[in-house]
């Protein structure tokens, strides 16, 4: 009798652990936390015509990033395959245009991005959507009627995914949307659709302290 209780009460505390254990690694949320921080520099091309809106001409150009992220929720605020964090992001943008029309374009943005944030997992997909304004030469050209003032404003998408390296870095790739366009401020004002991608790193400062 006292070697069955021994038994069962071993079997209590092991089970206790191990649901110890899964509650503690469902609720770590790594950086995925209210009022974590993070910094994000990140390249990659963009290409114009896409058979998104008129007919437009060649308008080819590099977006060099750097993003401040704020997360707004603790990603364990929700749960099953949607349960995520939601986070803003700050980001100051600009490059070379490689073919077409100018010769560079430069602008601050801000984003909502959705994290998709599942327990243990080192990849974690995001989606978000901004606006911006654009400062650019290229309205310079009088051939074009895409562009046609400074500043122009623009509509952005983006999906991605974070591949946690550690604790502190994720290596990031992106593909994204954006649409430049001026609202009929100028005459000319036939707007811009360009796809591309990006790729970079993700610094997440320390969780703040509860």
């Amino acid at each position: 009798m006292d070697r069955l209780r021994v038994a069962g009460l071993l079997s209590s505390l092991l089970l206790a652990a191990g649901s110890g254990i899964a509650h503690a690694a469902e609720s770590s949320d790594g950086p995925f936390v209210r009022n974590g921080l993070s910094v994000e520099g990140r390249v990659g091309p963009y290409w114009s015509p896409t058979g998104i809106g008129p007919d437009e001409p060649d308008f080819d150009y590099v977006r060099m990033a750097a993003r401040l992220g704020w997360m707004l929720n603790d990603a364990s605020q929700w749960s099953g395959a949607l349960r995520g964090a939601f986070q803003a992001v700050f980001e100051v943008s600009g490059g070379p245009v490689f073919d077409g029309f100018g010769d560079w374009l430069v602008g601050p943005s801000a984003a909502i991005r959705y994290n998709f944030v599942q327990p243990g997992w080192r990849i974690v997909p995001y989606v978000q959507g901004g606006v911006g304004i654009v400062f650019s030469d290229a309205y310079q050209d009088k051939s074009q009627d895409v562009i046609g003032t400074n500043p122009e404003f623009s509509i952005q998408a983006a999906i991605g995914a974070r591949f946690l390296l550690d604790e502190h870095w994720s290596l990031d790739v992106e593909a994204g949307y954006e649409h430049i366009s001026n609202a009929d401020i100028a005459e000319r004002n036939a707007g811009m659709n360009a796809l591309g991608g990006s790729t970079g790193f993700t610094y997440f400062f320390d969780p703040p302290s509860r």
